[in-house]
């Protein structure tokens, strides 16, 4: 790791804390872009896929939300708070993505993320932690520090006096969450011999999708090598790109031939705010 601070792949400046912050913001609002033909059956008082009280507004689960829950129910406002609940999300995600109380709109936007998608936890996946974890970040980092409308409005608050280099947490997140899901690819049979990669196509597909195993064995032995060998790769300058690349390129694979945009978005943001300097140089940008 000595080695990669020496490389400098992070920023002298805090260009990626605006990048950072716009592009979650984005990625959110296109996911809830995604669910809003079919959002009533997610989210709503009536007519869910599954009633809500066998989820999670009257489960045990944030219980010190109850309190709430059953003062709008006492009040008659749950079908309101149901209706009003996805408005204020955008809003907070847009507050956040122009820079307007930053940490506060990045304090809003998490409660309701929470509210919102863990009333239906039976359809949630990754995304929906790493959503969670990114707007964590937006509050707990200076994002509304840079080129936002915080600095207008708080002008002697423009500088972020401590110098620390933010995309180490990043960083060192990415590092933890590729090994871990590289060695538990490890220890499963299915990753070696391409029936992981054959399951997750023919159940997008149909049941009957056939493709030649060698090539599923590939594609499944490379992902084990690439998440695996990723915290390593990225510590030294002649393999950092290699291993960016390799990341991306199986992030976009995920995007087209998984369907699942998205979560894809949600990584290649996180990669691309770690590698922020990196990016510039492989895109030639000053």
């Amino acid at each position: 790791m000595k080695k990669y601070l020496k490389n400098k792949i992070v920023s002298d400046n805090f260009e990626y804390l605006l990048f950072f912050r716009v592009a979650i913001c984005v990625v959110a609002l296109a996911d809830l872009a995604t669910l809003a033909g079919d959002f009533d059956l997610f989210f709503s008082e009536d007519g869910t896929l599954i009633p809500q009280e066998l989820l999670y507004l009257f489960t045990e689960h944030f219980y010190y939300l109850n309190p709430m829950y059953e003062f709008l129910a006492e009040q008659g406002l749950t079908g309101f708070f149901y209706a009003i609940t996805p408005w204020l999300y955008v809003f907070a995600l847009v507050s956040l993505a122009i820079g307007f109380c930053s940490r506060l709109s990045a304090f809003i936007a998490i409660i309701l993320q929470l509210i919102i998608f863990k009333s239906f936890p039976v359809y949630n996946y990754g995304y929906d932690q790493f959503l969670t974890m990114s707007l964590f970040y937006c509050f707990v980092f200076p994002v509304g520090k840079v080129l936002s409308v915080d600095n207008l409005i708080f002008k002697k608050k423009r500088e972020i006096k401590h110098k620390f280099n933010y995309q180490y947490v990043i960083l060192l997140h990415l590092s933890i969450v590729y090994l871990f899901a590289g060695l538990a690819k490890i220890i499963s049979k299915t990753w070696w011999n391409g029936e992981a990669i054959w399951r997750s196509l023919s159940t997008i597909y149909n049941d009957f999708f056939k493709i030649n195993p060698v090539i599923l064995t590939v594609v499944g032995i490379i992902t084990i090598l690439t998440e695996t060998s990723y915290p390593f790769l990225i510590s030294f300058k002649k393999t950092k790109k290699i291993a960016f690349l390799l990341i991306i390129g199986m992030h976009i694979g995920i995007a087209f031939v998984l369907d699942l945009p998205i979560f894809a978005a949600i990584m290649i943001v996180w990669n691309i705010t770690a590698h922020y300097d990196l990016v510039k140089e492989i895109l030639k940008v000053k």
